[in-house]
């Protein structure tokens, strides 16, 4: 089936037409994607979230090039976007082992909203510092770079960086108070 009778049939809600390219690209798309996962149940989880989608969006996709080209880009797209999200998640993990903070977590399961909405509090908290600030905190705490490195490539004083780095964590500390306290009353 050519692109162009693919958009005709899709647009008339042709289901077998859909079935069609999910049959043709399904295996492809999901080694695909495994190349940048490495893990074949995510890599089909999003070939599946994208042909799902695909088809929801139907009838206000335009395709100028070919529905393989974009399924390949949709494919690429989000294969990296989980990449970016697991990076954040893994440097938050990384950040709270090395400050020892992991030990002091209760050894219970947690709620993984009650994560999620943590998580999700931080990034603000961490969004709403002044932007040098929060560049220095992130160059600090999630690139894991010495004040004298962050100096250097912000061509700062290392003075600078380190109350920067104080101003950071005092406005993060407030901002977090009351998440922080809701969340050890949910817990325990």
């Amino acid at each position: 089936m050519t692109d162009g009778n693919f958009s005709r049939k899709v647009n008339n809600v042709d289901i077998k037409a859909f079935e069609d390219v999910f049959k043709c690209h399904y295996v492809k798309l999901t080694l695909y994607a495994n190349k940048f996962l490495n893990d074949v149940d995510i890599a089909e989880e999003i070939v599946s979230e994208s042909l799902a989608q695909l088809w929801e969006k139907r009838e206000s996709i335009n395709f100028s090039s070919s529905v393989t080209a974009y399924l390949y880009t949709m494919v690429r797209h989000k294969s990296m976007n989980y990449l970016k999200h697991r990076k954040v998640e893994n440097e938050y993990v990384n950040y709270l082992m090395r400050n020892n903070l992991i030990n002091e977590l209760p050894e219970h399961d947690t709620d993984p909203l009650l994560e999620k909405e943590i998580a999700c509090q931080i990034k603000l908290a961490v969004d709403s510092l002044p932007e040098r600030c929060r560049q220095v905190f992130i160059m600090s705490r999630f690139e894991y770079l010495k004040n004298r490195e962050i100096a250097q490539r912000l061509n700062i004083s290392q003075n600078t960086v380190e109350r920067q780095i104080t101003i950071a964590l005092d406005k993060l500390r407030k901002s977090l108070e009351c998440i922080l306290s809701a969340a050890l009353l949910l817990i325990l």
